[in-house]
């Protein structure tokens, strides 16, 4: 075990400089790209270009949905929408757009809204390969909802147009669309007829299609069973995430070799891989905070330089219109009073726009907590992730300890009555050590950290008084671990496990047809 942290370690030093140098070189083109973009939108907004204003504002959408800063990508669109009045393709694009971030954030009637909108214009248009790839996102919102049956009659048109386009990349989405689909329902076979055929016709797109293609076809075959085939699609992927430098897909690799090697029992190799995966998602973490960070202080700059720019142009004008006052008011005491009206309107005007300068600055601020907040969500995943490990290790030490202590037990009934003795003392040794509850104390311990009112809430809701057992089954539940993994932790047979859980259950105030997990986690 020692062995392996030291090679962890030596992988991560060697690859933190590099991963430095690459971070800084894509902050310094975001940084640039971003001012880039503001500047000629303040060159098209002088010499009033119309489209061209339009056309920026659809950039800076897709620049800042990139980063998932979606109240910026939003803000920008429909600032699109309301300059750029033709419904032709890049409208059916905007909406699109817009439903897209809408399933992230998870407002599935927004994104049907938006959807709509998108498939009417492109019916209007006759415009195919829009109509091709709204049924595709529609048919991803009906399965995000658990609409299998609906989502499923949306992807096939999706797959039938882009037939009919012979459009590949298209075909190739879509049939990876409802491999996942079939994933879902448990279908795996069928699933990966879908991702072969998917991988078929990805030959001419991005790596990133190709890599969750192949990441895919290993899932399927793990989760069917077909392990060795599984984990050579997932080698695959891992490989060519790792020439293209694809921080995504090699943390998803990692972690379906890990949840492969579990479901193989290979608890050391899984412990290993989920290791890889939390070196790797920190990288990415830290990378993605620093990215997103970096963007909001360019942008927070920008906007306070053209906020001051603005004052600058208002303050003047008001210094200009305070001289017309002086000069007409000395002749004309009526065109005075009528330069001070409109004085005074201006003026009123200028402090609204100062106000909506400062809100504007407030919600910088604003989406910089909210950037904080997704850092510190990313932190409690990486908790989560260590926690786990942490009980897969001690299901590996207690299949070890228990394997030499049956193997020392039958030592023990030799002839040579030294050695006997000898052996007996040693597995006794081994048995007090499977029973130490320090282990158990730390375990509770990180998993406190992660649900702090847990232990609390499971007592109060309890029937009768839980045993410590008890409640230790409760808390590795919690964790989503198999039965063969908790009979491992807990030093029992599975059987035991399901009698365990079964009396867990008669404590607990939950229904006989109710999920316990599900109870567990709602806690």
């Amino acid at each position: 075990m020692l062995k392996l942290k030291f090679i962890v370690f030596i992988f991560c030093a060697l690859g933190i400089t590099s991963h430095a140098q690459n971070t800084n070189r894509e902050l310094k083109d975001l940084d640039v790209k971003l001012y880039e973009l503001k500047q000629s939108l303040h060159k098209a907004k002088f010499s009033q270009d119309s489209t061209q204003i339009a056309q920026l504002h659809l950039k800076l959408g897709d620049f800042f949905y990139q980063l998932s800063l979606f109240s910026e990508a939003i803000k920008y669109y429909q600032d699109f929408r309301n300059i750029y009045k033709t419904k032709d393709t890049s409208y059916v694009y905007v909406e699109n757009a817009l439903a897209r971030i809408n399933l992230d954030l998870k407002k599935f009637d927004d994104a049907k809204n938006h959807a709509s909108k998108s498939l009417q214009i492109s019916k209007t248009l006759n415009y195919n390969k829009g109509i091709a790839n709204v049924h595709a996102l529609l048919g991803s919102i009906a399965e995000k909802q658990g609409e299998y049956k609906k989502a499923l009659e949306y992807q096939n048109i999706s797959l039938l147009t882009f037939q009919v386009l012979k459009d590949s990349t298209g075909l190739a989405i879509t049939n990876e669309n409802i491999g996942s689909i079939y994933e879902d329902l448990e279908q795996y076979n069928l699933a990966y007829n879908y991702f072969k055929k998917a991988y078929g016709y990805a030959k001419n797109s991005n790596s990133d299609i190709k890599i969750n293609i192949i990441n895919n076809k290993g899932d399927a075959n793990s989760k069917n069973g077909y392990f060795e085939k599984g984990l050579k699609y997932t080698n695959e992927a891992l490989k060519l995430a790792k020439e293209t430098n694809n921080s995504s897909q090699i943390e998803s690799a990692y972690k379906d070799f890990a949840r492969t090697y579990s479901d193989m029992g290979n608890y050391e190799l899984a412990y290993k891989y989920l290791n890889n995966q939390s070196i790797v998602n920190e990288q990415e973490l830290k990378r993605k905070n620093i990215e997103v960070v970096s963007t909001m202080e360019v942008l927070y700059a920008v906007k306070e330089k053209e906020a001051e720019l603005l004052l600058l142009n208002k303050q003047k004008q008001i210094t200009e219109v305070r001289q017309y006052i002086i000069v007409i008011s000395a002749a004309f005491i009526i065109l005075g009073l009528i330069g001070g009206l409109i004085y005074w309107k201006k003026r009123r005007k200028h402090e609204k726009h100062i106000l909506e300068y400062k809100q504007q600055l407030l919600q910088v601020d604003l989406d910089k907590k909210i950037a904080q907040e997704t850092s510190l969500k990313h932190e409690i995943e990486i908790k989560v992730s260590a926690l786990t490990n942490y009980s897969l290790n001690i299901a590996h030490k207690n299949k070890m300890l228990s394997d030499v202590s049956k193997t020392l037990s039958k030592l023990k009934d030799r002839n040579i009555t030294l050695i006997k003795t000898k052996l007996i003392a040693i597995s006794k040794e081994i048995e007090a050590d499977l029973a130490n509850q320090n282990e158990w104390t730390e375990l509770m311990g990180y998993f406190s950290q992660i649900q702090p009112n847990f232990f609390e809430n499971l007592t109060k809701v309890a029937l009768a008084q839980l045993s410590a057992s008890e409640t230790r089954l409760s808390m590795l539940l919690t964790l989503n671990l198999s039965s063969k993994e908790i009979a491992n932790i807990l030093h029992i047979t599975p059987d035991s496990v399901r009698i365990a859980r079964y009396r867990l259950r008669k404590k607990l105030p939950i229904d006989s047809k109710d999920d316990l997990l599900v109870f567990l986690l709602h806690l």
